[in-house]
């Protein structure tokens, strides 16, 4: 999860990813939480591939969806 995922800046931005870590304080409570392992195969590749792109087309994530991995992440 290395290539993704980017920790927000200090205040809150991202830096110029699709996905980033976010604290659990964080999500709001009607956030769509996913596991990891709820994702079809093709979106768990794509979350994983380090690829922005793969994210993007991955069909069963959305921007503002947050997935539990090793963390919790966001799509944006």
């Amino acid at each position: 999860m290395s290539q993704t995922a980017r920790d927000g800046a200090s205040d809150g931005s991202a830096d110029r990813s699709d996905v980033v870590a976010i604290a659990p304080e964080s999500i709001e409570a009607d956030a769509r939480v996913r596991d990891f392992d709820q994702l079809s195969e093709s979106a768990q590749r794509a979350f994983v591939s380090g690829d922005a792109a793969d994210v993007a087309a991955a069909s069963d994530l959305e921007r503002g969806d947050v997935v539990r991995y090793t963390e919790y992440y966001r799509v944006v």
